[in-house]
């Protein structure tokens, strides 16, 4: 009876006795790699969604500028401005000018609150410090000191190209063509404008726009 008795006390004590040091620091170890591991996972998920969110903010930037410039340049018309000085600038001009990429008026001009204005503008697009810049006169024909409205289009754009196509299907560097202001000739009827927008880290995006339908 005794010797059941010491041998159920001794069952009882091995059964309760606790973890060594060895296996607490074997464990601590593990579960030390699992968690580098783990923090590492979510580090790497946390950093690649932040950058898919740039990703996509900085497309639809980008979506934005050009429906903006399709907007503009789908809606030339032809009409003359007198600028500050009084002088006829054509209805577009670019290339030709150190201020402005082109310059150019447009029809569709939004009036929601419908009131007594012009329903055309005049617009200009300028490449300066890595943005392009869109401008416009709140009139066409413009007084002494009138200066144009600005904002930023798109940003991290790195070059700007622009050509332009004549009725012939001949392609220019500038509008009015040169060898047409040389010559004293009305130069060709614009037809098309290619749009060329540099930016980094995305490459070229070209666009062709038909002018006048």
């Amino acid at each position: 009876m005794q010797l059941r008795s010491t041998h159920s006390l001794q069952a009882k004590r091995f059964s309760c006795r606790g973890f060594t040091l060895i296996e607490l620091m074997i464990a601590i170890a593990v579960f030390s790699v699992m968690s580098v591991m783990a923090y590492g996972g979510l580090s790497q998920i946390i950093q690649n969604s932040s950058h898919s969110k740039l990703e996509l903010q900085r497309l639809q930037s980008i979506q934005r500028a050009v429906l903006s410039i399709s907007r503009d340049l789908t809606q030339v018309i032809e009409r003359d401005i007198r600028d500050e000085y009084g002088n006829t600038q054509p209805f577009f001009a670019a290339g030709n000018s150190i201020d402005y990429l082109l310059e150019f008026t447009r029809n569709g001009r939004r009036n929601p609150a419908k009131l007594q204005r012009s329903h055309l503008l005049r617009v200009a697009y300028q490449h300066e410090d890595g943005k392009l810049l869109r401008l416009f006169w709140p009139q066409l024909d413009r007084a002494p000191g009138m200066v144009p409205y600005e904002s930023i289009l798109l940003e991290q754009v790195t070059a700007v190209e622009l050509r332009y196509r004549d009725g012939a299907g001949e392609w220019h560097s500038t509008w009015p063509p040169l060898n047409a202001q040389q010559a004293g000739d009305n130069p060709s009827r614009l037809s098309a404008i290619e749009f060329t927008l540099e930016l980094e880290n995305w490459g070229e995006i070209s666009r062709l726009y038909q002018v006048g339908g």
